[in-house]
C-alpha cells in the first residue's frame, strides 16, 4: 500500500508530460504539411501554428515545473505520514 501513491503521482506526472508533447507534435505536424503550398492561407496557418506551438511550449514548461512541485510536495507528505503515523 506505500507504494501506491507514488505510483499514481508518477503516471499522474507522466500523462501530464506526454499530453503536451501530443499537442506539440500535432502543432507542428500541420506546419510541415502546410509548408508544400505555398498560398497565403497555409502560411498563415503554418504561422499560426508555430506560434502555438511555442505558446504550448511555454505552458508547458510551466506545467513541468508546477507538476514537479506538486510531486516533491505530496511525495514528501506521503513519506511523512509512513514514517510517523498519526494514531
Amino acid at each position: 500500500a506505500a507504494f501506491v501513491k507514488p505510483f499514481a503521482l508518477s503516471i499522474r506526472l507522466f500523462a501530464n508530460m506526454i499530453a503536451g508533447h501530443i499537442v506539440l507534435a500535432i502543432l507542428l505536424g500541420f506546419t510541415s504539411e502546410l509548408a508544400h503550398g505555398l498560398s497565403g492561407m497555409s502560411i498563415g496557418v503554418a504561422a499560426a501554428s508555430i506560434l502555438g506551438a511555442t505558446v504550448i511550449s511555454l505552458l508547458e514548461l510551466f506545467v513541468c515545473f508546477l507538476q514537479a512541485y506538486i510531486f516533491t510536495f505530496l511525495t514528501t507528505l506521503f513519506i511523512g505520514m509512513a514514517v510517523h503515523p498519526e494514531h
